[in-house]
């Protein structure tokens, strides 16, 4: 016992050292989703319940986004090293999440072990390096502290409760049954896709239950617990929205992803059959394309803070073949996903051989964990598979496939399974050691594009030259990617549409039709148009550099 605890923590202790050094190493990182959750958040705080009410973006992680920022009110400089902070304090939740749900399966497998006399499970040493190191690979890796997103606070809720969910085998009790529907209900605050996922869960709790007269009660408590939970925001929502409605996040990727294909910014009812726009962004010239979109959404970037309303009027359709198009790619993703974590790969499957009959007897017997990981799975191959998405359900699936390894019972097969245990997590662990120094090569060494810190001396040097908190700008490019608007306060009110950071379509056009579109840009009420990294060749004397950064600024008043 004591040879397992001090394995533990030292387990604990190297995943919140590996966690802390992935968070200062990415600590100026952001992507969009994370500036439309920090506005929200704003909105929340100042008591602007319309804004924040949002039909794509779930409101959980804004509550926790809003506060922190609100009490330490940090400079534009450690903005986003708060953000960050804040992420590094759910990985710690998260990891004791999982220490919840791997005590739970330990636990269990102590209870019936003394039921079995020509088998054993793996020594619990080798589950905990085994189960440590998966959850460095789902988090560090899968998930990524760098992503300003709710995965890793909904994966420390998946973890709770599939550790529910085996305590409820073994000591049913209404109190855990009532967190076990709470829980749900709160994976939903965390991502839209947690509603249909979540009463998933609660089919396989009611399908687990092997006395359903005694445990009816019990469920029927989940279920309750779980609409107290939900129904304030979905009431709340679909009020907002005129309609019933617990998301729109689902239904606009269907839609664009796997059914017509149209694009969920400046989308102006293209391609034929995609709906017809309710109210769009407007398009103020078609060479280059111009748009604008001062109102009446807020947010620094509107087309990214709420693009439920901005694609009002999308419909989603089913196409068999589409379909099974998506679910190829899935299926070739996953099989990718699986392929980069050979050494893990290569172990399971020779646990698997050596465990023979006995063990896929106890994966059928698991089957309940086995469901709760592979309905997210199952749900999101379906549209498009994300790592960050699924990195708390390849946690689960393994670390259950693991738990059901029987292996016959003598000293050799115990110390075979703590030799290959060991070898597995290493090899995970070489993975995630990777992963981690990549991120410090490609942001001390190398640089994104733009850095993140440029993004930073944007902001600051803008404000220099004379913009304020609440000022309108333009930008050449999509707008979604100008992070220092969020951290200058500025709201990005128009944009000249290119792809990429260096939009080299807007530059190749003629100087007279650039000019028309600065013209278009200025009657926006725009105060300047930034751009990143243009050609010196097509530049005036109307563009200043600011600061030391490739960002170029063109004040139009």
């Amino acid at each position: 016992m004591k040879k397992t605890l001090q394995t533990e923590t030292w387990c604990i202790l190297v995943c919140l050292a590996l966690g802390a050094s992935q968070a200062w190493i990415l600590r100026y990182s952001m992507i969009s989703d994370g500036i439309s959750y920090l506005d929200i958040g704003d909105a929340y705080l100042r008591g602007d319940w319309k804004a924040a009410v949002n039909a794509l973006w779930s409101p959980m992680y804004s509550w926790l986004l809003g506060p922190a920022l609100y009490i330490l009110k940090p400079s534009i400089w450690w903005e986003f090293p708060v953000v960050h902070l804040v992420n590094l304090i759910i990985y710690a939740g998260a990891l004791f999440s999982f220490r919840f749900f791997l005590r739970s399966i330990l636990r269990s497998l102590e209870e019936r072990s003394s039921s079995s006399d020509d088998s054993m499970s793996l020594p619990a040493t080798a589950l905990l390096i085994l189960g440590y190191a998966l959850f460095l690979w789902g988090s560090l890796v899968l998930i990524n502290l760098g992503r300003v997103t709710p995965d890793l606070f909904a994966g420390a809720l998946i973890f709770l409760i599939a550790g529910y969910l085996v305590g409820l085998d073994s000591r049913p009790s209404y109190v855990k049954f009532a967190l076990f529907g709470a829980l749900c209900g709160a994976a939903y605050l965390t991502r839209t896709m947690m509603f249909p996922v979540g009463i998933g869960f609660l089919a396989i709790l009611a399908l687990s239950r092997k006395r359903w007269k005694v445990s009816a009660p019990g469920v029927l408590l989940s279920v309750a617990a779980f609409l107290m939970v939900c129904s304030p925001f979905i009431v709340i929502l679909s009020k907002a929205k005129g309609r019933f409605t617990f998301g729109d996040a689902g239904s606009l990727n269907y839609a664009s992803l796997v059914g017509s294909g149209a694009p969920l910014i400046h989308w102006q009812g293209e391609p034929p059959g995609s709906g017809t726009p309710l109210h769009t962004t407007r398009k103020l010239m078609d060479d280059p394309p111009v748009f604008e979109f001062a109102g009446p959404v807020p947010g620094t970037y509107p087309p990214w803070y709420d693009p439920s309303y901005w694609n009002e009027g999308m419909r989603w359709s089913f196409h068999l073949r589409t379909q099974l198009r998506v679910l190829m790619f899935s299926a070739v993703d996953y099989a990718r996903m699986m392929l980069r974590e050979s050494g893990l790969l290569a172990g399971m499957l020779v646990f698997l051989w050596l465990g023979g009959k006995n063990t896929r007897r106890a994966i059928a017997a698991n089957w309940p964990l086995l469901a709760i990981a592979g309905l997210s799975l199952v749900a999101y191959s379906l549209v498009h598979v994300i790592d960050r998405y699924i990195g708390a359900s390849m946690v689960l699936l393994f670390v259950t496939t693991f738990a059901a390894i029987r292996l016959p019972k003598d000293p050799r097969s115990e110390t075979l399974s703590k030799y290959l245990a060991v070898a597995i997590a290493l090899s995970i662990l070489l993975g995630v050691a990777w992963c981690v120094g990549e991120n410090a090569y490609s942001t001390l060494a190398v640089g994104a594009d733009p850095p993140a810190k440029d993004q930073v001396r944007a902001a600051v040097e803008l404000q220099t030259l004379g913009l304020h908190a609440g000022d309108k700008v333009a930008v050449i490019g999509y707008g979604y990617l100008d992070h220092w608007a969020r951290l200058g306060r500025f709201r990005i009110v128009a944009e000249a549409a290119a792809p990429g950071f260096s939009a080299p379509e807007f530059w190749a056009s003629s100087p007279e039709r650039r000019n028309r579109a600065y013209e278009c840009l200025r009657g926006t009420g725009a105060k300047a148009v930034i751009a990143w990294d243009p050609p010196h060749s097509v530049l005036d004397t109307r563009w200043k550099k600011v600061s030391s950064t490739n960002y170029y600024a063109y004040f139009l008043n």
